[in-house]
């Protein structure tokens, strides 16, 4: 009997029905179809955003990271990355020196805010996606020597900001970490290549340099304050750090790319269940043109469902009948807006529509965000979608079960 009532609503979809019915029909379908639409792209750009920012925090940096417990920094970083190692997570470490300063220039004097960040760029590749917005790090980062200063590269906004190019002379100026308080050392630096990340904080204060020669300016005693460590996945990470702490000792303290962003990680989770919840209203009411279509249709057909009702159909079947009437016009919906929501976040990512200028990428952190369309966001979109169809559709399904016989044939 299942698959007789598919057939009946199939041919109750492709009878001619009444200019009115017609009409209530289509603007079913276009109002799904432009709920279902607009979830996928909430969906997809919430998504993307989200995976945009993972992405810039664990690409410029790693996914654990050890903090010295000494306020000289470690002292041989090389004694605890042969620890590291031996653990079957780890796939690199690199230790690199993180110092907060200034940075100045002959258009900008009074200088801006900075962050100075001293690599081994061998190492550093190893930890970090440095390969994909500085290539060639070692030949950019260069040492000083007699007759030339030591070279760095710089954000293209912090460019902006000190209005420099390639070749320019900046000054950078850092604490001095051998004396006491804030005693300011500084020296001039050459800027060899101008990076961007396309995430706003990094590309507004980051200043990466060799290594060694931060660790001279900032006078720093050990030979890095940070290090990085790569893991060969995001999953189970907790017990990867929970290992990596137990290696190192309690001479750090192991921090996670998850435990220093959480809060912002919660907040956008958060945000994008609020948005689906929100949207999907928007899905909710619209099955009320389902209702009311599959109303007038009962109407249309009381003649029909009485001379299957007198041949012996049972009121369940008409209940099957018209659930699966108004899954077959919500399901058109909901395929039409799929395809629609995918086509415009397709078309957002690949023309880069959604960009943003810097005062405005200062508050998103990224100048540009993809839409990403996951295959369980579009299942749980669908999901909704139909079932908020098939519970509308009860309603006008019962009405056609109760449909008196006498009453649909009295003029036949």
């Amino acid at each position: 009997m299942t698959g007789l009532a598919l057939d009946v609503a199939i041919r109750y979809l492709k009878s001619r029905p009444s200019r009115l019915i017609s009409s209530v029909s289509l603007l079913s379908i276009a109002g799904i179809g432009l709920g279902v639409a607009a979830l996928v792209v909430a969906m997809g750009l919430l998504s993307g955003y989200r995976n945009e920012i993972r992405e810039k925090l664990i690409g410029a940096n790693a996914e654990v990271v050890l903090f010295p417990m000494t306020s000289g920094g470690d002292a041989d970083p090389g004694a605890l990355a042969r620890r590291l190692r031996k653990i079957p997570r780890v796939r690199a470490v690199a230790p690199v020196i993180y110092q907060t300063g200034v940075a100045a220039s002959a258009a900008t004097p009074d200088g801006v805010d900075a962050v100075l960040k001293g690599i081994d760029p061998d190492a550093e590749r190893g930890v970090s996606e440095l390969d994909a917005y500085l290539p060639d790090a070692g030949a950019a980062l260069t040492r000083s020597a007699p007759d030339r200063p030591a070279s760095v590269a710089i954000g293209h906004e912090l460019a902006r900001l000190l209005d420099v190019r390639q070749g320019d002379l900046i000054a950078l100026s850092v604490a001095d970490s051998a004396g006491g308080g804030f005693a300011p050392r500084t020296e001039r630096f050459t800027v060899s290549r101008i990076f961007r990340t396309n995430f706003s904080e990094y590309d507004t204060e980051w200043v990466f340099m060799d290594r060694e020669e931060l660790r001279r300016l900032s006078r720093l005693p050990g030979q890095a304050n940070v290090v990085e460590i790569r893991l060969d996945t995001t999953k189970d990470t907790d017990k990867a750090t929970a290992a990596i702490a137990a290696a190192a000792g309690n001479a750090y303290s192991v921090s996670d790319w998850r435990s220093m962003n959480g809060g912002l990680f919660s907040a956008l989770a958060l945000q994008q269940t609020i948005l689906f919840l929100v949207i999907g209203l928007i899905v909710a009411v619209s099955t009320f043109n389902i209702v009311a279509t599959l109303v007038m249709t009962v109407q249309e057909k009381k003649r029909d469902i009485g001379v299957l009702a007198a041949l012996g159909a049972e009121p369940g079947f008409f209940r099957r009948v018209f659930v699966a009437l108004g899954a077959l016009l919500g399901g058109g919906g909901v395929l039409a807006g799929v395809a629609f929501g995918v086509l415009v976040c397709w078309t957002m990512t690949r023309f880069r529509l959604l960009s943003f200028p810097p005062g405005v990428a200062e508050i998103y952190f990224v100048s540009y965000i993809p839409f990403l369309v996951r295959a369980r966001d579009l299942a749980l979109i669908v999901g909704f979608a139909l079932l908020a169809i098939v519970v509308a559709s009860l309603v006008p399904a019962w009405r056609a079960a109760r449909v008196d016989i006498a009453d649909a044939l009295r003029y036949e």
